[in-house]
């Protein structure tokens, strides 16, 4: 089992990535969180942890940026009903502390807003993943997580698409102090562009 790949990123967009290793370029499905963290190293030697998918029409690779988010990942993929696309898909939309967040205060309303997440699903993440997850060793700050999530159905609500509002939410552009409003004003700006 590959635990994790070291190489050169030649290639990066929001759901994959493309690693030079030895002359093989291994392409790796990764979350919005991962590509916010690697875009910036194109041409760059860098490590990304692995998970290897096996299905009987294909074998895909999935990237991490770090140990958490594939723990978050695998046990995400232990959810009957949530496959590895839908838990990539979560993760894109939700760093692993706010998942985590999510799941401990029970908050339906909050997974509901991933697309293709419905109430049962997220009663049902809720539910098995309740005592498990405890054990990531993660934080979140849950007042700039609230901010941040008023802005993004701020930003929904005006019509922008949930996955290039994450681009311009990501963890390096919010500060802790940030009002609802500082948050909109700045992705707005990032939108516009």
């Amino acid at each position: 089992m590959l635990d994790y790949l070291e190489g050169v990123l030649v290639h990066a967009e929001p759901d994959f990535a493309i690693i030079d290793i030895g002359g093989w370029g291994l392409k790796l499905n990764i979350s919005m969180f991962t590509y916010n963290k690697i875009k910036t190293e194109l041409g760059n030697k860098l490590k990304l942890y692995t998970q290897m998918v096996l299905r009987d029409d294909a074998v895909e690779l999935f990237g991490f940026f770090d140990v958490v988010e594939r723990q978050a990942y695998v046990l995400l993929n232990k959810v009957s009903g949530i496959g590895p696309k839908a838990a990539i898909s979560i993760l894109s939309l939700m760093d692993v502390a706010r998942l985590k967040t999510s799941i401990l205060s029970e908050d339906v309303k909050d997974l509901v807003k991933i697309p293709g997440i419905g109430k049962k699903t997220a009663q049902k993440i809720i539910i098995e993943l309740k005592d498990r997850i405890k054990a990531l060793p993660v934080t979140s700050d849950e007042g700039m997580y609230n901010s941040i999530i008023e802005a993004r159905e701020a930003l929904i609500s005006l019509g922008f698409n949930p996955m290039e509002i994450q681009l311009v939410l990501d963890e390096d552009s919010v500060k802790n102090n940030d009002s609802v409003e500082d948050i909109i004003k700045c992705a707005l700006k990032k939108l516009s562009k």
